[in-house]
């Protein structure tokens, strides 16, 4: 699918996040990948541009002679060898994310959630409770 390698990316510049924060440019890169999601023609710089970000956020993860994984861009093999549900819950997920990112400057902490459950096979209602978490954000705050 379009757009699988920033996905993929994506993923892998979550999991540097989740042990290091993120910089001062870490919301606005994820922002112009979600709004760059389905222009073929910019896809690689858009994945080398998340993964600049990665290295700023953890430069030992670019040299590392044992990684963990953690930071690893997503397997998307994995990612549809889901039931169809789960694949389709993702998609959704991904739309609403995308969706977001276009009519909204702030990232809130549930999109780096949402991100991060895309590289794991929850139960299609996960997946549903964080898009609504995400689309309601600007309601609750």
């Amino acid at each position: 699918m379009q757009g699988d390698r920033i996905i993929s990316a994506l993923i892998g510049l979550v999991g540097a996040m989740s042990n290091n924060g993120k910089t001062e440019r870490t919301d606005s890169v994820v922002r112009e990948a979600f709004l760059r999601l389905t222009d073929g023609d910019s896809e690689e710089e858009t994945v080398q541009k998340i993964h600049a970000e990665k290295f700023a956020i953890a430069p030992d993860c670019a040299t590392c002679l044992n990684p963990c994984g953690n930071t690893s861009d997503c397997d998307m093999s994995q990612f549809y060898a889901a039931d169809a549900k789960i694949i389709a819950a993702k998609r959704d997920l991904i739309e609403a994310i995308c969706k977001k990112m276009s009519s909204s400057e702030l990232i809130p902490e549930t999109v780096y959630q949402g991100i991060a459950y895309l590289g794991y096979d929850l139960e299609p209602e996960a997946y549903t409770q964080i898009q609504q978490k995400i689309m309601c954000y600007d309601l609750i705050q």
